[in-house]
């Protein structure tokens, strides 16, 4: 099992804002997060909001067989759940996760 681990330094001011998107999936859209998931073939996500001096940072680890095309389905699904959970990541990075997914290059073969 691969783990593909997203890092990304929030933009300020919205950390309450990815709490509450956190809470609504945990809360009101787990059903559709769980089955999205299992679709795409996650099997675990961990996130976490670590507090640095000045900025907030992020850090997502989905566990999955097949990092690269977990982030193309996630890019590219257009179920209700995929395109709704898109529109409000969209908000809240500030840029379009499709335009950055269609732009990743292959994985390295070699970790150094």
């Amino acid at each position: 099992m691969a783990q593909l681990q997203i890092v990304y330094l929030l933009r300020p001011g919205t950390q309450e804002q990815w709490r509450r998107l956190y809470q609504e999936i945990v809360e009101s859209r787990r059903e559709q997060f769980e089955a999205s998931c299992r679709r795409i073939g996650i099997t675990q996500v961990q996130v976490r909001l670590v507090q640095l001096l000045h900025s907030d940072l992020m850090l997502v680890t989905l566990h999955t067989q097949e990092p690269q095309q977990t982030l193309q389905e996630l890019a590219t699904a257009e179920r209700p759940f995929e395109r709704w959970l898109r529109a409000q990541l969209q908000g809240l990075l500030g840029w379009n996760v499709q335009d950055v997914v269609s732009g990743l290059p292959d994985p390295p073969s070699d970790l150094l």
